[in-house]
């Protein structure tokens, strides 16, 4: 089912429904007014009342204070196989998509969810290794096999957790979700930032003369973690087929990967296909978790403002709940001020940022708990109706704006005064 179908399965709702119409820029202030949602333009902080204890340090941290308004506490009601059917239930994007039944333009393909996991039981249990790695590895080989999508980037997670749980495997602390990323594109395409663009040293069909970026983060790859006997690993995926002529290879660790290329380095070369080397810029790769290296593009105009902070925020709550896909937000509903797909992300704190790279670069069994549950917080929010518009539209907290302070181990969430 879809995710809006799933919530209103529970009776008491995920979040703390807010009834009333949201006024437009006033003057009231959190408690001086008689209004019955909350203010548009004022900021306030979100409290987080926790009944199942599935939130972790984030609700810890955000108790709410007794003179704590209706409207700033969200309240969970999901329990810990709540959250795992919002990832399991993503097999129903999965056969829509494939069925060309969704609104993608690249919609329908050959095949369906079911024939990619019985492939995937084939080329697993035939394989020389087992675990995690040799798992996606295997769903990765087995959607590209059966699907042939022209953009399968979402199919590959929405399937993930559902072939495991169907074929029986024990993988613990497996995880698969989609994250952003800046990738080259060759140099002629319009719209390049033009202080990206720089030369391969080579010419088709190698690779491109000359490559750049659009200062945006256009690429999806996959965030892969999971549970060992020395904790936590986390793996950057790229799909194989996927323009190698820029990458090194399918699946790193991160800090083994191209996208943590330091920007000191000039260039760096890999081999190409007719064993000439090709000419590659750190500045053309980074995720939107390689928080450090991506601001440091940003402050040097590689990455346009806005792309890290969304990014980054998306990738949390990808792990929760695939937020590319979101059925949730009604047809013809605003996506907010800036209209970026519905996530206003107006600030993030950078050593917040700094704490999610650290994780990244050097997981712990505690921290991807962290990071997890602060998603099933920015999920919560996102999920808030608070009230409706003038059309008597539902408003839900997609479309409000919404500030990130502090760390992984402690963030403060903020509402933000809506300007446009």
């Amino acid at each position: 089912m879809y995710r809006r179908n799933f919530l209103s399965t529970f009776q008491s709702g995920v979040a703390v429904g807010i009834s009333g119409v949201l006024a437009g820029c006033s003057s009231t202030d959190n408690k001086g007014s008689d209004q019955t949602g909350p203010p548009e333009d004022q900021q306030f902080r979100y409290f987080f009342e926790d009944k199942p204890g599935t939130l972790g340090a984030v609700a810890e941290h955000n108790q709410p204070p007794a003179d704590a308004a209706d409207w700033q506490v969200i309240e969970n009601t999901l329990t810990q196989d709540d959250w795992e059917e919002l990832r399991l239930n993503d097999i129903e994007y999965a056969e829509a998509y494939m069925a060309g039944e969704t609104v993608q333009p690249t919609d329908g393909t050959s095949g369906t969810p079911e024939k990619i996991i019985r492939r995937v039981q084939e080329l697993y249990e035939n394989a020389e290794a087992r675990g995690p790695v040799a798992f996606t590895e295997a769903l990765i080989a087995a959607e590209d096999e059966i699907s042939g999508a022209d953009f399968p980037e979402q199919l590959v997670p929405n399937i993930a957790k559902y072939a495991i749980e169907e074929l029986g495997y024990e993988l613990p602390g497996y995880s698969l979700s989609p994250i952003q990323a800046v990738h080259p594109v060759p140099g002629d395409y319009d719209g390049l930032k033009p202080e990206t663009i720089r030369e391969t040293g080579v010419s088709a069909p190698i690779a491109p003369e000359r490559v750049g970026t659009f200062g945006e983060m256009r690429t999806t790859l996959y965030l892969l973690m999971f549970e060992t006997d020395d904790g936590a690993q986390v793996r950057y995926v790229n799909r194989p087929p996927f323009n190698p002529w820029y990458l090194r290879d399918t699946l790193r660790e991160p800090t083994e990967s191209v996208y943590r290329e330091p920007l000191s380095k000039d260039f760096y070369t890999i081999g190409g296909t007719q064993g000439r080397p090709v000419k590659q810029y750190p500045e053309h790769f980074v995720t939107s978790l390689d928080y450090r290296k991506a601001a440091k593009m940003r402050d040097q105009d590689l990455l346009n403002d806005g792309e890290l902070r969304k990014g980054l925020i998306g990738s949390a709550l990808s792990v929760v709940e695939n937020g590319e896909q979101d059925k949730s937000i009604p047809a013809g509903a605003s996506l907010g001020c800036h209209n970026n797909r519905g996530y206003q992300i107006e600030s993030v704190a950078p050593e917040f940022g700094a704490s999610v790279d650290d994780f990244v670069t050097n997981p712990a069994t505690d921290q991807r708990k962290q990071f997890i549950e602060f998603g099933r917080a920015i999920y919560l929010i996102f999920e808030t109706q608070f009230g409706e518009d003038y059309k008597g539209d539902p408003v839900f907290g997609y479309e409000e704006s919404l500030e990130v302070r502090r760390t992984l181990a402690a963030p403060e969430l903020y509402h933000l005064p809506k300007e446009c």
